[in-house]
C-alpha cells in the first residue's frame, strides 16, 4: 500500500501525536471544548495497513466503511479532526465529509517524510472514536453528577450522545436513548454494542408519551440536542428527580432569517425561554445558559445551550 513502507517505532514520549499536527488542528471549533483538546485522528487506510503501522492514539476507520459508519465520527465541526490516508483516500473522504459539515486536517500516509520521527506503533488496537456533542461533554465535566438513576437522551438519533452517557455514567445508571426513527435506533444499538456499553433504545414518540413511562428508576439526567417540544420541556420539572440535571441545546430564533431548517419560529426557542422554563420558580437552578451555533444541513445556525439542576 505504501510507496515506501514506514518504519514503525515505539511511542516516544518526547514526540507526541499532537506535535505532528499544526496549531490550527489543535483549536477546537466549538467554544465548549477546552483549549488544546486532543484531535481525533482517523486512519482511512485498509485494516491490514493500520495493523502494520499507525500513529499512536489513532482510530481505524477504513474508507470502504466510511459512508455507512459516518454516525461513529464525532459530530461535524465540533471536535478537532485529522484524517490519515493516501491521496486518493483523502480525496474520496473530502468529497463525502465536507458537504456534511466536517472540517479536518489531512495527513498523507504515502509520504514517507510524514512517518519520520512520528510516535507510531503496530498491532490491532484502535483508539476509541466516539465523541458526543461538545456541549454535553463540557457540561458533564463541569458538574457533580447526581445520584445514580436513569439518564434519558431525547431524540437520540444514531446514539452518539446516549452511548457517551452510558460510558461516562457506568453500570450503576440506566441509560436510555429514545427516538421515533427505527433505523436510527438500530444504528445506535450497533454503536453501543461496538463500544461495549449497556444502553437501552426505545422506539417512542415523546410528544405523546411521558418520559416516566420509559423507566421505573428516578430520572436523574435528561438530555436533548436539536430537539424542541415545549410541552415536554414544561413537564420536566415533574419528571426530573431532585438534584437531577437537564442538559439541552437546540435552535434559537436569532437576529436574522434562518438559512437552514428549522425555518418556522415555532420550531426555535425564543431568547430567555429556557431560563424561564428552568428558573427558580420552576424548582431549578440554571448553571449555564449560553448562545452559540449548531450545524443543520451544512449551515451553522443560532442555538441556545442550557444546563440546569433541579433543586426541589
Amino acid at each position: 500500500f505504501f510507496l515506501k513502507t514506514p518504519h514503525c517505532t515505539p511511542p516516544n514520549p518526547t514526540i507526541s501525536l499532537l506535535s505532528l499536527l499544526p496549531a490550527a488542528a489543535l483549536s477546537a471549533p466549538a467554544s465548549f471544548l477546552a483549549a488544546g483538546e486532543p484531535p481525533v485522528v482517523v486512519d482511512l487506510r485498509p485494516r491490514e495497513a493500520f495493523e502494520q503501522c499507525h500513529l499512536s492514539g489513532s482510530s481505524s476507520l477504513p474508507l470502504t466503511s466510511l459512508r455507512v459508519r459516518l454516525f461513529e465520527l464525532p459530530p461535524p465541526g465540533e471536535w478537532p479532526l485529522t484524517l490519515v490516508g493516501s491521496a486518493a483516500e483523502l480525496e474520496t473522504a473530502r468529497a463525502l465529509l465536507l458537504p456534511k459539515g466536517w472540517k479536518f486536517e489531512e495527513r498523507h500516509a504515502d509520504d514517507s517524510a510524514f512517518w519520520e520521527g512520528a510516535a507510531s506503533e503496530s498491532g490491532p488496537d484502535s483508539a476509541p472514536l466516539l465523541r458526543p456533542n461538545a456541549f454535553l461533554a463540557s457540561a458533564l465535566r463541569q458538574v457533580d453528577l447526581p445520584e445514580a438513576g436513569a439518564a434519558i437522551d431525547v431524540g437520540c438519533g444514531s446514539g452518539r450522545d446516549a452511548v457517551f452517557l452510558a460510558q461516562t455514567l457506568g453500570d450503576t445508571w440506566e441509560t436510555i436513548g429514545v427516538d421515533n426513527h427505527k433505523g436510527a435506533l438500530e444504528r445506535a444499538q450497533r454503536l453501543a454494542d461496538g463500544c461495549g456499553v449497556s444502553a437501552a433504545f426505545a422506539l417512542a414518540n415523546v410528544r405523546k408519551q411521558s418520559l416516566s413511562d420509559l423507566t421505573e428508576r428516578p430520572i436523574s439526567i435528561v438530555h436533548g440536542c436539536r430537539f424542541l417540544d415545549r410541552p415536554l420541556l414544561r413537564a420536566l420539572p415533574e419528571v426530573v428527580a431532585p438534584g437531577g440535571l437537564v442538559v439541552w441545546s437546540t435552535f434559537l430564533d436569532g437576529d436574522g432569517p434562518p438559512q437552514a431548517p428549522p425555518f418556522r419560529p415555532s420550531r426555535r426557542l425564543q431568547r430567555g425561554e429556557m431560563e424561564h422554563l428552568f428558573g427558580e420558580s420552576r424548582g431549578f437552578e440554571v448553571l449555564r445558559a449560553e448562545e452559540g451555533t449548531l450545524l443543520t444541513r451544512g449551515v451553522w445556525e443560532s442555538a441556545q445551550f442550557l444546563l440546569a439542576r433541579r433543586t426541589r
